[in-house]
């Protein structure tokens, strides 16, 4: 991924979570927009515009994930690697870090180098550190 690529993805995530309005997020999710679906999680998970909860912020972000989404791929790690709505699993949370860095998102590409690096649900592996790293 180019330096350039990178600053884009900032900036549409940026400028999705200045924008991020409950109501949008339900329309969207309601459509079956697998943006809107994880948006939609995210919002249950840091209780915007509604209270709080980490199980549907998952299951949200599961539905996401299964529709190929990268961000929702990232989020279902993430929820895997802090216990967020599900019990900790680092090999889970592993497994959807590189499914996600697979898909390109540039936050699953970052964990998945530090995963090889630590050992954190895998082998630590140095050359796969380092093969993730410079993507």
């Amino acid at each position: 991924m180019t330096e350039e690529q990178l600053v884009e993805d900032i900036t549409q995530v940026t400028d999705a979570f200045n924008r991020l309005d409950i109501n949008n997020c339900r329309k969207l999710a309601d459509n079956n927009d697998p943006d809107g679906i994880f948006w939609l999680g995210y919002c249950y998970e840091h209780g915007i515009g509604m209270e709080k909860d980490e199980k549907k912020a998952f299951t949200y972000y599961q539905k996401s994930e299964n529709m190929n989404n990268s961000n929702g791929m990232y989020q279902v790690g993430y929820c895997y690697y802090l216990g967020i709505g599900v019990e900790i699993d680092k090999r889970k949370a592993f497994t959807y870090f590189l499914k996600s860095a697979e898909a390109g998102n540039v936050m699953g590409i970052w964990k998945t180098a530090i995963c090889y690096w630590f050992g954190i649900g895998v082998e630590k592996n140095e050359d796969k550190y380092v093969e993730w790293i410079r993507m």
